[in-house]
């Protein structure tokens, strides 16, 4: 009976962690600005908080998205923060918004209902978990989901196309790592949701058919796209590098351009007032490139 009482409670802790992750982390971003920095956007019935930081030039290029998450497999709020200020000395609007990847919790909960009222012996908990889990498999892919990312991501940039609508002059939409892969996934299928230009830092999903749908839809894209590749930044970024290049060359794709830039992994952090050297290149590098494009 103690046992059972045990799963039922590990069942019931576990399965709230992911909304209480994403609500601690919507918090903590709240609470590391000062009162009105961050406004609410309503993301169906959920409100999310954003950053806008205005332009310091008289004529504004138009607004820049920068998408965020709290992982250093993406550009952090600390970073972000950084990228938007330089942004906004060069004459753009910028908006922060952070996104959390759905997680999917594979523990106790996804067990059949029967279970948590039986006893479990040792080697039948083995023998479901080997079900589940492919001991070869990344670890990476037995928590995220790339159609439930798309579809948190999707919900999140249909509510900035509608609260941006009004805004005038270009569309830049920036986005790190897992976050840049779904963003174009997202598009692809939306073009209502296309861009004036994207910058995509080292696109991944650590799961090789997603990983590689990174090449088709960057070639296929219809509009320019700025590729930073952070040099040693992982496997799976870097296993597409030079095929994405390839692939847009083939596709005669014009407004494209790649740039190798060197990295260095930074400690998640809310606020952080010393620029990171790569992000300084990352800017410089969008800076040059929206030139390039005559803006």
């Amino acid at each position: 009976m103690k046992r059972h009482a045990l799963l039922l409670t590990f069942a019931v802790i576990v399965s709230l962690l992911p909304m209480t992750a994403h609500c601690d982390f919507f918090t903590d971003v709240s609470h590391a600005y000062l009162p009105g920095e961050v406004k609410p956007l309503m993301i169906g019935e959920v409100e999310s908080p954003i950053i806008e930081i205005e332009a310091q030039t008289p004529l504004p290029l138009g607004v820049a998205i920068i998408l965020t998450e709290p992982f250093p497999s993406s550009l952090t709020l600390a970073q972000g923060n950084s990228l938007a200020n330089m942004l906004a000395e060069k004459g753009w609007n910028v908006v922060i918004s952070p996104f959390n990847l759905p997680v999917n919790v594979t523990s106790q909960q996804n067990l059949p209902a029967e279970s948590t009222n039986t006893d479990i012996s040792d080697s039948e908990t083995t023998s479901m978990s080997a079900q589940n889990i492919h001991p070869r498999s990344n670890q990476l892919t037995q928590y995220l989901n790339f159609e439930s990312a798309t579809s948190a991501l999707s919900l999140q940039l249909n509510a900035l196309n509608n609260y941006l609508q009004d805004n005038s002059g270009y569309r830049m939409v920036i986005a790190q790592g897992m976050l840049a892969t779904t963003y174009l996934s997202v598009v692809e299928q939306q073009p209502q949701l296309h861009p004036d230009t994207f910058v995509a830092i080292s696109p991944f999903w650590p799961e090789e058919s997603t990983n590689t749908l990174v090449i088709d839809n960057i070639a296929q894209s219809s509009f320019p796209i700025l590729d930073l590749s952070l040099s040693g930044f992982n496997d799976w970024a870097n296993s597409t590098t030079q095929k994405r290049k390839i692939s847009a060359k083939n596709a005669l794709k014009m407004h494209y351009r790649q740039i190798i830039i060197p990295s260095n992994l930074l400690a998640f952090s809310i606020k952080e007032f010393q620029k990171p050297p790569h992000i300084q290149i990352v800017a410089n590098s969008t800076i040059g490139w929206t030139r390039h494009l005559g803006w």
